[in-house]
């Protein structure tokens, strides 16, 4: 395997024996990004947007979220005050769009809030484990493995 770095934090990487098919699932998986490329610097199948740009992000059932969690986003999310959590909470008639970047801790920030620990661990999980930046919670979204579930 030979390792290149490259400008703005990208590596360029050549493996032999490995099935390019299989790692690129694997990366894609964890929330990264793989760009292919002929040579070094030189990507075949890439973005045109700049970095920083396109957000990753998640949707899933609303399922996840307490009855009381439900009740604080939805207040939350109507705020009319300058600078309020409607900022970065969003009502969707449906759910909610919770854009992560909006904050330095966004999950310190909805534990000051009030919301539920499995809501938390929600949030939390889906940052690490994916690398999302928005999360849209929506009552006809899929049920995530291994996530606890609440009927309300």
């Amino acid at each position: 395997m030979n390792v290149l770095a490259l400008n703005l934090g990208r590596i360029a990487v050549d493996i032999d024996g490995i099935e390019l098919s299989e790692l690129i699932a694997a990366v894609n998986q964890n929330g990264c990004q793989l760009q292919i490329a002929d040579d070094p610097g030189n990507t075949t199948d890439g973005s045109p947007l700049p970095p920083l740009t396109v957000l990753p992000g998640i949707c899933c059932s609303t399922a996840h979220i307490t009855e009381e969690d439900n009740a604080l986003l939805y207040a939350l999310s109507h705020q009319t005050t300058d600078f309020g959590e409607s900022e970065w909470l969003h009502f969707t008639g449906t759910g909610y769009l919770i854009r992560l970047t909006a904050w330095s801790y966004p999950v310190l920030r909805l534990k000051r809030q009030g919301l539920s620990k499995a809501c938390r661990r929600l949030v939390v999980t889906l940052i690490r484990r994916y690398g999302v930046g928005i999360i849209h919670l929506e009552a006809s979204g899929q049920l995530l493995p291994d996530f606890a579930t609440f009927e309300w």
